[in-house]
Formats: structure tokens, C-alpha cells, sequence
């Protein structure tokens, strides 16, 4: 199954070229695994995962999901 099938209407996405690209320092890498109950806040807070659910439903991304 698609994921465009999950929805009632055609999914459209415009690509652009990247002009640049710059890595985060490490500190920043894996920060959801570094900071556990900074990043479920932020999660929490900013509704996207009441946002993801809304949309996705089961197959919504979980904390289980991210470990992996």
C-alpha cells in the first residue's frame, strides 16, 4: 500500500535543488536519545504529535519507533 493511498487527495510535493548543506555539531546529533524528557516536551508541546496522529493514525511515528 502507498501512502498516497491512505488520503482522499493526490499528494504534491515540490522539490527544489539544495544549495547548501551544513551538519549540526555534534552536540546536537541524536538529540532525542541525548535529552529524552527535553525532547518529549518539545514533542509534546508544539502538538506534532497529536498533529501525526491526527493524520496517521496508528501508523503514526511512536517513541518506540525512534529507538530503533
Amino acid at each position: 500500500e502507498t501512502v498516497a493511498a491512505q488520503f482522499d487527495q493526490d499528494i504534491a510535493v515540490q522539490v527544489q535543488s539544495l544549495d547548501a548543506f551544513y551538519a549540526a555539531e555534534k552536540y546536537h546529533q541524536n538529540y532525542y536519545k541525548k535529552n529524552p524528557r527535553d525532547y518529549k516536551r518539545y514533542r509534546t508541546g508544539c502538538g506534532r504529535d497529536a498533529r501525526l496522529r491526527e493524520i496517521w493514525g496508528e501508523n503514526a511515528m511512536t517513541d518506540a519507533s525512534l529507538s530503533r
